[in-house]
């Protein structure tokens, strides 16, 4: 039996997994940054700007209600006794989320931008806390502070306008 025949430790195993969550958080802060930097940089009266600050709320809201499920199911998984306390912690993003679709646009950027730092914070916790792996809540940590900066940058491009 060749060495690549034996069977990989549980820790390269998750490797792949830990590489494609890497990419692919990354790869959800492309539409948040491009949107972002749109707006700030378009006049007030641009035909777009609208349709912009929509887009952009929207999916703001989207991201924080799959952070919502994303703990959803670290408390499933983890099997702990505060399961059902974080179970119905992990439905307030998606509740929030869709709040914001209804209030005006920089009060909403506001509200993401706490929610998004407070969601930051507790995988960061749980990160210490060992209930979620320590390479995630580094991950969460740096599309966490994008995330926020986005948001008030886009609060700074609405409350102006």
């Amino acid at each position: 039996m060749s060495a690549q025949d034996e069977p990989q430790p549980a820790a390269d195993a998750a490797a792949p997994d830990r590489a494609l969550a890497t990419r692919l958080g990354y790869a959800g802060l492309v539409p948040l940054a491009v949107m972002t930097v749109w707006l700030a940089g378009i006049p007030a009266d641009h035909v777009w700007r609208g349709m912009t600050i929509r887009l952009l709320v929207a999916y703001a809201a989207i991201v924080l209600t799959f952070l919502g499920g994303t703990r959803w199911g670290a408390a499933l998984v983890a099997g702990h006794s505060r399961t059902a306390r974080d179970i119905a912690l992990a439905v307030l993003p998606a509740l929030l989320g869709w709040a914001v679709l209804f209030i005006p646009p920089a009060y909403a950027f506001v509200l993401l931008a706490v929610a998004f730092a407070a969601q930051g914070a507790w995988d960061a916790l749980s990160g210490q806390a060992g209930t979620l792996p320590a390479w995630f809540a580094r991950l969460r940590a740096q599309l966490t502070a994008v995330a926020v900066i986005a948001m008030i940058v886009a609060f700074a491009a609405t409350a102006a306008g």
